[in-house]
């Protein structure tokens, strides 16, 4: 399966496909020429259960693409609480730079979130800092 291949799969929720593709060989930290991993793609998604089959199979939580961002900084971004609550409790570090910032300042600065939902992001990832 390719990265496109994958993608498309991550994008249906077909963990199934997904499931069959790793069983087979399919790297779990394939990665497109951005550095962009197949858990990224998940966290942009916000599927927990395709995030937990990625990972049993060696996907690496920390990784990091051409851009600074990481599973858990898109997951956050995006909004996806449960899955960046599960990315954190399985080792995510809050500690790296998506566009060249710290992961609060991106998410406030970027995101978009409505904001309840971007005080409980920036709750989660241990942001202390009132919004204004």
């Amino acid at each position: 399966m390719t990265f496109d291949e994958a993608h498309r799969c991550i994008k249906r929720g077909d963990l199934a496909s997904l499931n069959r593709a790793l069983d087979d060989g399919l790297d779990p930290n394939l990665a497109n020429r951005f550095a962009w991993t197949l858990l990224m793609l998940v966290a942009m998604e916000g599927s927990t259960r395709i995030a937990e089959a990625l990972f049993a199979k060696g996907a690496k939580i920390n990784a990091t693409n051409d851009f600074g961002d990481t599973a858990l900084s898109l997951a956050a971004h995006a909004g996806h609480v449960k899955l960046a609550r599960w990315l954190l409790s399985v080792g995510a570090s809050t500690d790296c730079r998506p566009h060249g910032h710290d992961i609060a300042t991106w998410i406030k600065m970027s995101s978009g979130l409505h904001q309840d939902k971007l005080a409980e992001v920036l709750a989660l990832i241990g942001h202390k800092e009132h919004l204004h």
